[in-house]
């Protein structure tokens, strides 16, 4: 169940019906290849020590036969204990200079960018929410949750692309469809044991706050491990 991967407090933002968490994508396994670079795998990083509480499994995707494998870690802890950090990109580093690295745009990707993740329901079941520091989602987010109408109902979505036509749906920022109603995001999803669609109805205003301050433990930890990964050893 996804309750099991959330975090305790203070390393998830609770709210009436909801929680949010910052993660940091740690690479469990890096691509590359393996029996004396023969065959397609991949390469394991020794990952630092942390409770047991402040992680949990992530991904798992392989490309061609290459393998990459992440931990999610949460990055308030990080935050916390920039030590382990330290430790973490060590690690990180001595396998990056392997010759039989073969990193890929998904392994990279995780490197340097976390994720927040959106938990709702009597269940607290995991609920899709994608938001990136390049594509302009988060600031979409918080724009929508601070100043939509609030006597009117909104698309809880990225602004529509040129050229897309009145009856297409747009792209939604959190489950199977969202939208803002006066002072609540309705967010419909499928729960996590399947079945019928459900939809929550979360405070706007508490979870632009949680969105808010988990995304600046997230940035605050990528934005370390982008700066040591890139200075010279």
């Amino acid at each position: 169940m996804s309750a099991q991967e959330l975090f305790p407090t203070p390393y998830s933002e609770r709210g009436n019906g909801f929680a949010v968490q910052a993660v940091t994508h740690w690479l469990r396994v890096a691509p590359g290849r393996v029996m004396l670079g023969l065959k397609a795998g991949g390469l394991p990083v020794a990952l630092p020590d942390r409770p047991a509480t402040v992680s949990h499994r992530g991904i798992e995707a392989k490309s061609d036969g290459h393998v990459t494998a992440i931990e999610d870690v949460s990055s308030v802890w990080l935050r916390e204990h920039p030590d382990v950090t330290s430790r973490y990109i060590a690690a990180l580093r001595s396998v990056l200079k392997n010759p039989r690295i073969r990193l890929d745009g998904y392994a990279t990707h995780a490197i340097f960018t976390g994720s927040i993740e959106l938990y709702a329901g009597s269940r607290m079941d995991s609920i899709a929410f994608e938001l990136d520091d390049e594509d302009g989602s988060y600031e979409r987010v918080i724009e929508l949750l601070r100043h939509a109408p609030r006597d009117a109902r909104t698309a809880f979505a990225m602004p529509p692309e040129p050229g897309m036509g009145s009856f297409e749906d747009p792209l939604f920022l959190a489950g199977d469809q969202a939208w803002i109603d006066g002072q609540r995001v309705l967010i419909e999803y499928i729960p996590d044991e399947g079945g019928r669609a459900e939809t929550v109805a979360l405070d706007r205003d508490a979870l632009a706050d949680a969105v808010e301050r988990a995304w600046y433990a997230m940035i605050d930890v990528a934005e370390r491990i982008r700066t040591d990964l890139g200075r010279p050893t």
